[in-house]
């Protein structure tokens, strides 16, 4: 494949992409299929991830956040119920320089372990 953004769009693994501010700058297909399937609305590129996640996940996530952009933590990740078994959700930063960028999250389905 010689155009990798078509890698990302088809891979059957749920992608979004964050900036620092919780704003959605990009969401693959599998991404909108999966939180179809968990029936959770709100999910589009552009709008907060407010939008799709509880106030309580919201102050989890900007911890998170905060801990990247100290860079006290390289990677994140949770296990959590999903229609069809397990969900492994990671979470990791990207950087503008020394400036957190925003946060890729993979939501995997299955255990990694």
């Amino acid at each position: 494949m010689k155009d990798a953004s078509k890698a990302w769009d088809n891979l059957n693994t749920a992608v979004i992409v964050s900036d620092p501010e919780f704003n959605v700058t990009y969401a693959n297909q599998r991404a909108y299929e999966l939180f179809n399937e968990l029936d959770i609305s709100g999910l589009e590129v552009g709008k907060n991830m407010a939008f799709c996640h509880q106030p309580e996940t919201m102050d989890k996530l900007k911890a998170i956040y905060q801990d990247f952009a100290d860079k006290k933590i390289k990677i994140n990740y949770l296990t959590m119920d999903g229609p069809g078994g397990t969900l492994t959700i990671v979470n990791v930063p990207f950087y503008d320089g020394d400036a957190l960028g925003g946060v890729m999250e993979m939501v995997f389905e299955g255990s990694l372990a």
